[in-house]
């Protein structure tokens, strides 16, 4: 059988420069030093054979989805590597090279159609020099880069920045969840709880009597905190990464209600937070322009009810959200 024979040098886009990353991804000897992986990209790659493509990306620009990583083998493959800072897009195996704008995304290449956004690059054939050179690059950067570990992983769930890597999601009118996804650093001072099971009234008395007795000069003020602004029960790591303004999330049943609170009182022998009331203070910290409480409760309840049925009681920072609420929109996707 002749052996195929590939172009030299070869100007793509869109679509064909999708394919071409499509040809070379389902070659021999893969590598990629591509920065973004999006949810989904693990079905680009020929995992056939013993040969491991080898991987190097980055996750400190926050186009990475933590998600994709753990798709690929992290923490534990020893051949998804990153670099702080790596923003090319190179792609090689025994079919040649692509270099360009392209990601290794839905957006970028396409996953189950079309890439939805214009790229362009370059394919070189694997016997010109160029492609030599590719390699002899991309070589040099793994040896510079460091494993996907445990560590790596947390740092790209809170650098992660789903409405920039993924695109192509409105923001829907009265969404919260949809403001978190497209822009976690806004509300990177405010936790958000999410919850659907209550504390008993004996729990309750008991947690306010261990405050009462923390608290010997503020009885009065302790015995004013109303028993809906109690979360009781809480592991310690959670307690010590509560933000004192937090978001609560309540459905207990079909129904969503939606709070801004601050925490007054903490008590780590009880696992709680005693807080109190206050949505402007959510406006003060992430702006004015929030959609209200009511609107909120009727747009997210749907998905509140499914991250509660996968998660159950859970704080949230705005970059694990974020995270949590890009897997179920991209699962959204025809």
């Amino acid at each position: 059988m002749a052996q195929k024979e590939y172009p030299m040098l070869q100007f793509m886009t869109s679509n064909d420069l999708a394919n071409a990353i499509k040809d070379v991804l389902a070659g021999t000897d893969v590598r990629c030093a591509v920065a973004f992986w999006g949810i989904g990209a693990e079905t680009l790659l020929n995992k056939a054979g013993d040969a491991q493509p080898r991987i190097i990306c980055d996750v400190m620009l926050g186009g990475t989805s933590p998600n994709a990583l753990r798709e690929l083998g992290a923490p534990k493959n020893k051949d998804l590597r990153h670099i702080p800072g790596l923003h090319a897009k190179v792609y090689l195996s025994d079919r040649g090279a692509v270099i360009g704008s392209a990601n290794a995304s839905r957006n970028g290449v396409g996953l189950d159609g079309p890439p939805s956004l214009t790229e362009a690059g370059i394919r070189f054939a694997p016997d010109s020099e160029t492609f030599r050179q590719a390699e002899s690059w991309f070589e040099a950067q793994w040896e510079a880069s460091t494993q996907v570990d445990d560590t790596v992983l947390d740092f790209a769930t809170q650098r992660f920045r789903p409405g920039r890597s993924l695109g192509g999601f409105p923001v829907r009118p009265g969404s919260l969840l949809d403001l978190i996804a497209a822009d976690p650093d806004r509300f990177s001072d405010v936790s958000i709880v999410l919850a659907e099971t209550s504390s008993t009234q004996e729990e309750r008395e008991q947690v306010r009597t261990a405050i009462q007795n923390a608290n010997p000069g503020n009885i009065q003020e302790v015995n004013a905190l109303p028993d809906n602004g109690m979360f009781i029960g809480w592991e310690t790591q959670d307690l010590n990464r509560w933000k004192r303004t937090f978001i609560e999330l309540w459905m207990p049943n079909q129904r969503l209600s939606v709070y801004g609170r601050q925490i007054v009182y903490v008590c780590d022998a009880e696992g709680t937070v005693m807080s109190r009331s206050s949505w402007r203070s959510i406006s003060q910290l992430v702006g004015d322009e929030l959609p209200s409480q009511a609107k909120i409760a009727a747009t997210d309840a749907q998905i509140v009810r499914k991250l509660l049925n996968k998660r159950g009681n859970r704080l949230y920072n705005s970059y694990e959200l974020a995270v949590e609420i890009e897997h179920f929109r991209t699962r959204r996707q025809p």
